[in-house]
């Protein structure tokens, strides 16, 4: 990608941002407006007195030890006072003779008084079925907070906020119930509504969530890492704040800690990539603020490109996703960035044995905007040789002479490469209804595998081997929140995958006095362009009912040539195709227990000059409070192909390439989802099974044959075949409390059939048949984390030789081959480690937030099986070497931040 191109991405504006529009103070002094973050109970009970005139009595020393945290957002001060007893279990009051309320000790409360344990508004309604609107933000840094969760509490009345923070409840009973907001990793808060609270334009701000545990410090309930949301199918959301108390490979990292979720292999440890419900990586739509990203991998696979410190929320479809998104057969994930924070300067950052990660937030305008910045780069250590050392093995092996008289070299010098991303978010609030965002994404891999000086008596030479590839992006968005029924938003964005490798060897071949010089060159570029506008609506016609349409048009320039010895042109291909899409969903509750989400997407690509209809439906049933049940079916198509390209000499490489209905036709996949749950307050059990169908899939050839290079003819490269993956998912799940977490299990199939490999159906290189993980969050002590993970799975397929020979060649040489059993017809070593993280908050330190993270990766050493290679010698035989993943890697982590 040219550097004009990339500037061209970089982006400037200014801002306005209007916070607290209808919930602004408004100096009524009947209802409480207080917000304690952390405060002394005394001085809590004080302003409870001395503000609002209630007759307190309690003993100083009794309640000297404890601290309080809630945010009233306007509540009566007797309802107030009763939400302390509601936190502190341990404390409880009576009202005595004179009209006093006494504190005291649970325990000692008096036989013959009680605690009064209405927490609602005693009086009488003055309003019933009601809709309440409002946008629930983080009340430290004033971020939205995505698909959060309101409920009534009691009832069967809920919503969730959108991706900007907003919601709206309807048939809510009347202006005295309880509502209660809920958002990962934060505190759950509770408003107590009353007639005197304004219902429309509510502005909640929830807390995260404070890992304390002394015995005289407040603890709410401890909410676990992973959220399976209500009335939904195959949807896993998390929150980069949640990350953090997970093992990593080196750095925080989001897609490694979807990869102990059901249905999602976490055995591909030699790649970060999403493999989900044996699909493939570029099977997953990835969207970062609305735009894709097609770069997902940094250091050959370790490593996710995104950074955890840019991410607010993120939410994963395993399949059976609705008509609202399109372009891929198995997956979407959508990751929200954080916005900054609009009310204080922050910054911070992390830096541990793989590479540094630093951020900064700036508000501006007196809380009317944000600007985000952050940014990560790796550098060389210890740790950092030793990842290369493995993940790079199969690019030292350098095969010149082409068995004929020639000889194999394995090289031994080691590669260097870096990788850095950077992210940028721009925030304008010019209203409360509007938000105007603009968002920057960029992430690039540098590999240098160039060696000098190698060769033998007769021969000498060096390889100049140099890539460079990753993604750049960006995306405006406009939302507006009409009214309390219609949500609107506009994007424009634009995304570039780019990947250039050169690689020129050069070689000397002496005999006697004469030397001969041999030049071979290779070069090869993918370019992939995405130039996108989505319009997206959300209408609530009732509390039962909701709407939602929209637009996508995509245009896709994508080039990808591939060249030798600056001549010879193999495959030079140039794709452009535009993509235009619709799409409408309705969300209805038939009766009160069953709910449907049917959907319709319309599609056209005039690359083929097809259209394309994907009909998609969604049916809940809640049995019982705790039961539920859910199905799906869904027609899906992608247009945008990734496609390896395996190159035994010189590495594989990935392949962005447009469909076009001959070489590489536009591929589909049919999805039926049925599951089940059952869930307590304590406690999830999850169960899902899913069935895909594929079709029109794509391979490219693994090796290029001279008589098929014709640029007009390049279709002889691919060929195309068709497949299904089928299983079940198992989730149990311990939600709340010290400790934490769940088990896994999916039992899984994923078969091909491509006629050139035979009759029939074979594993698929991803096929897993059974996965097991644990994890577990644990904690013992104040500002002391310790979590633990353990995955088994079953071995993955591969094509083992069955048998080799030697033929002459007429130059006097002789060329080896090696014969091969049925395509993956045999299975590695089963796959299984542990991982370990101890992370504690150093929170001694009073002028910033700081923690120390030392994380251990495969405990105890296990050796798991990478793939395996085989050579043949006349005399010795088949040699096979097992090429292996990484042992016991620890890595200790220090992050410090303003706030």
């Amino acid at each position: 990608m040219s550097k004009t191109k990339r500037t061209l991405l970089v982006f400037l504006f200014f801002a306005g941002f209007t916070a607290f529009g209808a919930m602004a103070q408004t100096g009524d002094t009947t209802l409480v407006r207080e917000k304690y973050f952390g405060r002394p109970l005394p001085k809590v009970l004080d302003d409870f007195q001395t503000k609002y005139g209630l007759p307190l009595k309690y003993d100083s020393a009794l309640v000297a030890n404890y601290t309080f945290d809630w945010v009233y957002l306007g509540t009566p001060p007797k309802l107030a006072f009763e939400a302390i007893f509601r936190v502190i279990d341990d404390l409880a009051y009576y009202t005595d003779d004179n009209g006093y309320y006494c504190i005291v000790l649970k325990k000692n409360l008096p036989k013959n008084r009680t605690n009064l344990e209405n927490r609602h508004y005693a009086g009488e309604a003055s309003r019933q079925n009601l809709t309440v609107t409002g946008r629930i933000k983080d009340q430290t840094n004033g971020e939205p907070l995505p698909f959060a969760n309101v409920y009534v509490d009691g009832q069967n009345i809920a919503a969730q906020t959108n991706t900007d923070g907003y919601f709206t409840l309807y048939n809510v009973p009347s202006d005295t119930v309880t509502l209660i907001f809920k958002y990962l990793g934060y505190e759950t808060q509770y408003f107590y509504l009353s007639p005197e609270v304004n219902v429309n334009n509510l502005f909640v701000e929830l807390q995260p969530a404070v890992n304390t545990l002394d015995e005289v410090v407040i603890v709410r309930n401890r909410e676990d890492v992973l959220k399976i949301p209500e009335m939904s199918i195959g949807i896993i959301q998390t929150t980069a704040a949640k990350i953090a108390d997970l093992p990593a490979l080196g750095e925080k990292d989001l897609f490694r800690t979807f990869q102990l979720m059901p249905g999602i292999s976490a055995s591909n440890e030699s790649s970060a990539g999403m493999y989900v419900r044996g699909g493939t990586p570029d099977q997953n739509l990835v969207l970062y603020d609305g735009f894709t990203i097609y770069h997902q991998e940094h250091l050959m696979g370790v490593f996710s490109a995104f950074n955890t410190n840019a991410v607010k929320d993120v939410q994963l479809h395993k399949g059976g996703f609705d008509a609202k998104y399109g372009g891929r057969l198995s997956s979407v994930m959508e990751i929200v960035g954080k916005t900054g924070d609009d009310k204080d300067f922050n910054i911070g950052g992390d830096v541990g044995f793989l590479g540094f990660n630093a951020f900064a937030e700036v508000p501006f305008g007196g809380e009317k905007g944000s600007f985000f910045i952050a940014g990560r780069r790796s550098f060389q250590s210890f740790m950092y040789d030793k990842f290369t050392d493995v993940y790079s093995e199969n690019l030292q092996t350098g095969s010149f002479g082409g068995g004929r008289g020639g000889f194999n070299q394995r090289n031994q010098e080691k590669p260097e490469s870096y990788f850095y991303d950077l992210n940028a978010k721009l925030t304008w609030n010019p209203n409360k209804r509007d938000i105007i965002s603009l968002s920057f994404f960029n992430g690039e891999d540098v590999l240098d595998n160039s060696r000098d000086g190698f060769g033998s008596q007769f021969m000498s030479g060096s390889i100049t081997d140099k890539t460079n590839w990753g993604n750049v992006g960006a995306s405006l968005k406009w939302s507006r929140n009409w009214d309390n029924r219609l949500y609107s938003n506009v994007l424009v964005s634009a995304s570039n995958y780019y990947s250039l490798r050169n690689r020129q060897n050069e070689q000397t071949s002496t005999s006697g006095s004469t030397a001969v010089m041999f030049d071979m060159n290779t070069s090869e570029n993918n370019d992939l362009w995405d130039y996108s506008l989505k319009f997206e609506n959300e209408y609530k016609i009732s509390g039962t009912q909701k709407l939602e349409f929209g637009l996508n048009y995509s245009n896709y320039n994508i080039d990808y040539s591939y060249a030798q010895s600056d001549t010879l042109s193999i495959l030079n291909l140039k794709n452009k195709g535009n993509l235009a899409s619709v799409y409408v969903q309705d969300k209805f509750t038939v009766i009160d227990r069953l709910t449907l989400l049917p959907g319709l997407r319309f599609s056209y690509f005039d690359v083929t000059s097809k259209p394309y209809f994907e009909p998609r439906l969604q049916v809940f049933y809640k049995l019982s409070p705790k039961v539920s049940f859910k199905g799906s079916v869904g027609q899906y198509y992608q247009f945008v192909n990734r496609i390896v390209r395996e190159d035994i000499s010189a590495g594989s490489r990935d392949i962005w390439l447009l469909s076009d209905d001959v070489g590489i036709p536009v591929s589909s996949a049919i999805h039926y989802v049925a599951g089940g749950s059952y869930e307590t307050h304590d406690f999830l059990f999850d169960v899902e099974a899913y069935y895909k169908k594929l079709s029109n899939l794509s391979e490219y050839t693994l090796r290029f044959t001279r008589s098929f290079i014709d640029n007009s003819g390049y279709q002889e490269f691919f060929y195309n075949g068709k497949g299904y993956s089928r299983g079940v998912d198992f989730l149990l799940q311990k939600k709340y409390g010290k400790l934490t977490g769940w088990m896994a299990y999916t039992l899984g199939e994923t078969r091909y059939n491509f006629p050139v490999y035979g009759d029939g159906y074979f594993p698929a290189p991803q096929d897993v048949t059974h996965e097991f993980k644990i994890v577990a969050t644990y904690k013992p002590i104040r500002d002391l984390t310790l979590s633990a993970t353990w995955i088994y799975a079953t071995g993955k397929p591969f094509t083992e030789p069955i048998g080799a020979y030697s033929l002459n060649t007429p130059n006097g040489g002789n060329m080896n081959f090696i014969v091969v059993e049925k395509k993956n017809n045999s299975r590695y070593p089963d796959y299984h480690r542990m991982d370990l993280l101890a992370k504690y908050d150093l929170s001694f330190i009073k002028s910033f937030k700081s923690s120390v993270s030392l994380s251990l990766f495969n405990v105890y050493d296990h050796v798991n099986t990478w793939y395996r290679e085989y050579s043949f010698d006349y005399a010795e035989g088949i040699t096979e070497t097992n090429i292996n993943l990484l042992g016991f890697t620890p890595n200790l982590t220090l992050s410090i931040q303003l706030k």
